[in-house]
């Protein structure tokens, strides 16, 4: 096709069938794909009918805006995907007028007013010749893979992880990219995350801003009162003291006053003249118990966890924007750590995820043959950020340990993958859900148990778990479909 050409056909015709140029209207109901300067771009309407998987085969994907929340939604499935081809790939918001928020617009690559990319053609075609130098290369980086990802993404951005101020985040900071690979997360965990990054080389950070957060839950969501010192009481009223030069008598404001004129108690003359006559050296306040103070106490009291905090109590926390450094660039493209100097090696008894798509497949046409029932199970490690913080340096090794443990309960028929660095599925043939469902249930606490005696884990670690019977009427990719669907994991 000629690069200077652009055409919209809906969603699934031939070439050349149903076409019409940008300027005509198109159907926003459905999902189009569009042809530009020799690029396919899915745009994006219908979002029940988008199967995150099969954005790969689009170059582009641009989302119509028309529900914020359904489209802030489906670019958070993309950026977690767990295929490089999907969560890396050029991704815009189609806004027309609308102007989009902050968060939004972070995960995404820009916002579009008519459904055109020739106004972000050379960030597209960068962000593609820097998708292409790294797909499919393998890394010996011994961290968290999400950190991985996190590097990889900014490499084909060419630009800083940049925090969006926002009063839907929790400590009034959200890093929207982050947040979408982090099932469940919590706040410090994202911290502890970029702070290994930044110690490793891989991030350089910049000073952005200073949050004061509930030392409990992290919040940011703080009202800041002033008490009285003695009770505690939030009722009080303030008011000035009076200072009369003439008879040199102080008092509340409240003496003075008489006939909405000042007029001294002690003396009765009136006070005219502020600075002549008299002046107001302080304030002095009374709560609704009688006690009189000039200085109250000021506490915190949290609105996600409801915790009254005194101010010294609360956790100060530096927000930063951070920059790729050439160790982390390297790191992208080559896929070589430089603090790592052996190869990783495959961990016994897992399958690739291509491979256990192959397993599932037959085992549900098993299933169909000898109408015997089987599932599928997916297990995410939940681990408290102070677990995670005392096992960074090691990372890889804790992670493979446990997947190690958690396989060596399993049985022997059953077949196991990692889905990134705290996640498996599995599948336990010829076993009902509910029966799947209780035993994963012991392995889990039989889990928690070794990690909390073994690499002193925390009383807030968990893990979770979902059982799914196979249907046998669907082939493999409709049943990880369905689970996607319910977990967002691909």
């Amino acid at each position: 096709m000629d690069n200077s050409s652009t055409s919209i056909e809906p969603k699934g015709t031939e070439a050349g069938g149903g076409v019409f140029q940008v300027s005509k209207a198109f159907d926003r109901r459905q999902n189009a794909v569009l042809r530009e300067q020799g690029l396919d771009i899915l745009i994006v309407k219908n979002y029940e009918d988008v199967k995150i998987p099969s954005l790969a085969a689009y170059d582009v994907v641009m989302i119509d805006y028309n529900a914020e929340q359904r489209a802030f939604e489906l670019l958070s499935a993309i950026r977690a995907s767990v295929y490089e081809e999907v969560y890396l790939m050029p991704c815009f918001l189609l806004t027309y007028e609308k102007e989009a928020r902050p968060r939004d617009l972070a995960l995404s690559d820009g916002a579009l007013k008519e459904p055109s990319v020739i106004s972000h053609f050379s960030l597209i075609e960068q962000i593609l010749t820097r998708i292409s130098e790294i797909i499919g290369v393998k890394s010996d980086f011994s961290g968290r893979k999400v950190l991985l990802k996190l590097i990889r993404y900014l490499y084909t951005r060419d630009k800083p992880l940049t925090p969006v101020a926002t009063r839907n985040a929790h400590t009034g900071y959200s890093y929207p990219f982050l947040e979408a690979n982090i099932m469940y997360f919590e706040y410090q965990e994202i911290f502890d995350l970029l702070d290994v990054g930044e110690e490793k080389g891989m991030l350089k950070a910049d000073f952005m801003d200073k949050v004061h957060l509930c030392g409990n839950c992290n919040g940011g969501f703080l009202n800041y009162r002033e008490v009285c010192p003695k009770c505690g009481s939030r009722k009080h009223k303030s008011q000035h003291t009076i200072h009369h030069f003439v008879c040199g008598y102080v008092g509340p404001e409240s003496d003075f006053m008489d006939n909405n004129k000042l007029t001294c108690p002690k003396c009765d003359r009136q006070l005219r003249h502020i600075g002549v006559d008299y002046d107001k050296p302080s304030l002095i306040t009374e709560c609704e118990n009688g006690h009189v103070f000039q200085e109250p106490n000021v506490e915190a009291y949290c609105f996600n966890c409801h915790q009254v905090s005194a101010i010294d109590e609360l956790k100060s926390h530096t927000i930063n924007e951070y920059n790729l450094t050439a160790s982390g660039a390297n790191l992208a493209v080559s896929g070589k750590a430089k603090e790592v100097t052996k190869e990783p090696t495959e961990l016994e008894g897992f399958v690739s995820l291509s491979v256990f798509k192959t397993f599932l497949q037959m085992e549900i046409q098993r299933q169909s043959l000898s109408n015997k029932t089987s599932a599928v199970t997916y297990v995410n490690l939940m681990l408290a950020p102070s677990t995670l913080k005392q096992n960074s340096e090691n990372f890889n090794e804790f992670s493979r340990e446990i997947a190690r443990v958690f396989k060596s309960q399993l049985k022997p028929t059953e077949v196991v993958t990692f889905i990134n660095d705290d996640s498996f599925l599995v599948i336990s043939p010829e076993e009902g859900q509910e029966a799947v469902s209780q035993r994963i249930n012991e392995i889990k606490q039989a889990l928690l148990i070794w990690v909390k005696s073994n690499f002193e884990g925390s009383n807030k670690d968990k893990i979770i778990s979902e059982t799914f019977e196979l249907d046998s009427s669907k082939d493999g990719s409709s049943v990880l479909q369905q689970i996607n669907e319910r977990l967002n994991i691909f």
